[in-house]
């Protein structure tokens, strides 16, 4: 019985044996050579990320940034720029990182329509947007420099105009921050513009690849 045991043990244990490679050799003299070898494989999935404002690197996180500004009563239309508020850098300014290794990649931005108060409107273009390199919190590997914002858009699909990405062997790694603006050149009824949905005060941004 325990015969039989032994021998089906070693029967069973034989599919697995034969996934590694052994080599015996034997002589009366002279040099002895044995080789095994191993085989590798390394398998990458297609993968994406996308941080504008508070992120944590390849994970998703929920937190949506506010960034607001407020206009000085006595500084109405007298132009300028009014900085803003928010962001995970402070001030109105925003972490931007993207990370794609499926080819090119195209970012665009789109909104719902102009800020709304729920009577009156601003148009997009009176937020501004300068692109610059991150001055901390650089990630390892990334190419750290400007990248252009895509041009706010009401057009279906997020808009036709977009921030084009050139990959490197497949790759794109970089980052930036943007700084948010609002342009005081303008002259609009009282109230507060954006903030919700419902008064599109919401950008979505999208990232896509091939």
């Amino acid at each position: 019985m325990k015969k039989l045991l032994l021998v089906a043990a070693i029967a069973g244990a034989l599919p697995f044996a034969a996934q590694a490679e052994s080599n015996f050799v034997s002589a009366a003299s002279g040099t002895l050579t044995a080789t095994a070898r191993l085989n590798f494989t390394v398998t990458i999935p297609r993968v994406m990320y996308l941080q504008v404002g508070t992120g944590t690197n390849f994970s998703t996180v929920g937190t949506v940034d506010n960034l607001a500004f407020t206009v000085p009563g006595a500084s109405v239309g007298a132009g300028g720029t009014i900085a803003g508020t928010g962001g995970d850098l402070g001030a109105g300014a925003v972490t931007v990182r993207v990370l794609g290794n499926a080819g090119d990649l195209s970012l665009k931005s789109g909104v719902t329509g102009q800020l709304s108060n729920g009577s009156s409107t601003i148009p997009w273009s009176a937020i501004t947007v300068t692109a610059a390199p991150l001055t901390a919190g650089m990630t390892t590997g990334f190419t750290n420099a400007a990248i252009t914002h895509p041009a706010f858009s009401t057009t279906s699909g997020a808009g036709p105009t977009a921030t084009t990405f050139t990959s490197v062997n497949t790759v794109v790694r970089q980052e930036s921050k943007w700084t948010f603006a609002y342009d005081n050149t303008g002259v609009y009824a009282p109230g507060t513009y954006g903030a919700t949905v419902a008064n599109n005060g919401v950008v979505t941004y999208t990232l896509t690849s091939p």
